[in-house]
């Protein structure tokens, strides 16, 4: 397998994975549509690279993971939401043969956030921050989606929740959640400060826990 390179500046690219369930007696058309992406990104801004695996190989459904690698977020959202993209999963979409979920990185994530930083920052730290700002973020979208996409293909919903939970986290909570804490995730803090920064950190995390489930179970539906 080949390895991904370093972008320009220095730093690991932002992967994202999908996964696609096909049936099985539709593997042609499905290789043809990938061939379709595979060629489009590979024409994109900070495209690196793309990899498929077959993760099941026998029965009705076969099980297949696409890795992307772009230079930076902003380069692999462009191509998420790029208007041919769109258009092909359309068209794939209506003949139904197959599904597929998609997530990003959250190693690469952390790597991204980690540029804005001066000093060495240990990964548990930006992860926890990616968390902070991703866990509402998804939350909240959960039953925005549904109520006001229903009907909507299960695809396209996810598509559209990934979309934003990746432009909502990489362009606004991440930037601003990282300069707020941007000390703590330096180590310029005293011991207390410390405590208190991780402090504050973990009550957020217990009143967004704890606001979420007060809500009705049905916007979760």
């Amino acid at each position: 397998m080949q390895k991904a390179a370093s972008n320009a500046e220095g730093f690991e690219p932002f992967e994202y994975t999908f996964e696609q369930h096909v049936r099985a007696e539709k593997l042609d058309s499905y290789y043809k549509f990938s061939e379709q992406l595979h060629l489009l990104a590979s024409q994109q801004a900070g495209y690196i690279y793309h990899e498929r695996r077959l993760l099941a190989g026998d029965g009705e459904i076969r099980n297949f993971q696409t890795i992307l690698r772009f230079d930076s977020p902003e380069n692999c959202i462009n191509w998420l939401e790029h208007p041919e993209r769109r258009r092909l999963l359309r068209q794939e979409e209506e003949q139904n043969y197959f599904q597929y979920s998609g997530h990003g990185n959250w190693q690469s994530y952390a790597r991204w956030l980690a540029r804005s930083i001066t000093k060495p920052t240990p990964k548990w730290k930006v992860s926890l921050l990616v968390l902070l700002t991703l866990y509402p973020t998804v939350m909240v979208l959960t039953p925005l989606l549904h109520l006001s996409l229903k009907g909507v293909a299960y695809p396209i919903k996810m598509l559209i929740s990934n979309s934003l939970c990746v432009a909502a986290t990489s362009w606004i909570l991440v930037p601003i959640v990282s300069r707020i804490y941007s000390n703590w995730l330096q180590g310029n803090l005293g011991r207390w400060q410390r405590c208190f920064a991780l402090s504050s950190l973990i009550i957020l995390f217990i009143l967004l826990l704890n606001g979420f489930l007060a809500l009705p179970k049905s916007l979760w539906g």
